[in-house]
């Protein structure tokens, strides 16, 4: 639920932030998080601290 709210926070309407599936959310979150400056390392699955 928390990805979902971050992504309504970023934007995304509710009702899509909530319709979408667990890949799609993540891929989501993962695009918004990087427009706002972060790293994301996918072999991980965790953000990159600097």
């Amino acid at each position: 639920m928390i990805d979902c709210l971050y992504l309504v926070g970023r934007g995304v309407p509710f009702d899509i932030a909530f319709g979408l599936g667990e890949a799609e959310r993540i891929a989501f979150v993962v695009a918004c998080g990087e427009l706002d400056g972060l790293d994301f390392d996918w072999k991980t699955m965790r953000w990159m601290r600097e």
